[in-house]
């Protein structure tokens, strides 16, 4: 079984630290669960708060790291979740989709401009104002 597997089978990966946060030597990294996703999409990009979400560490000892092991933890949380988060996406695009069709509207498709066209009226049936 590779790496990758494993840690999917357990739900984490280790990573050894360079030097122990409050008696740690090493972080559990998880493999998020599909309801936190989405903050997970919220995060990606700041590393503090994405290592605090995907490990048991406190925002006091995510602070205590030295930035070799924030950046090894922060690339490891991606290497465990941005594939099943990409898959996320595609579903929550699809069902956007069939939703939208449930209402009897179309999205655009990729690459196809929007004409800007009129916006919807309001639930009362008056067109809405310019702001």
């Amino acid at each position: 079984m590779d790496e990758n597997n494993m840690a999917t089978f357990l739900g984490y990966e280790e990573v050894e630290l360079s030097r122990p946060v409050n008696g740690k030597k090493s972080v559990k990294v998880k493999c998020l669960p599909v309801r936190k996703l989405a903050e997970y999409a919220a995060l990606f990009t700041i590393e503090p708060e994405l290592i605090e979400l995907a490990t048991e560490l406190t925002a006091e000892e995510v602070d205590m790291l030295s930035t070799e092991d924030s950046g090894r933890i922060f690339e490891k949380v991606h290497e465990l979740n941005f594939d099943p988060f990409s898959g996320w996406l595609r579903r929550k695009g699809k069902a956007a989709e069939m939703q939208a069709q449930a209402y009897g509207m179309a999205l655009p498709k990729d690459g196809q401009p929007t004409d800007g066209g009129k916006s919807a009226n309001s639930p009362d049936g008056l067109p809405q104002t310019q702001g």
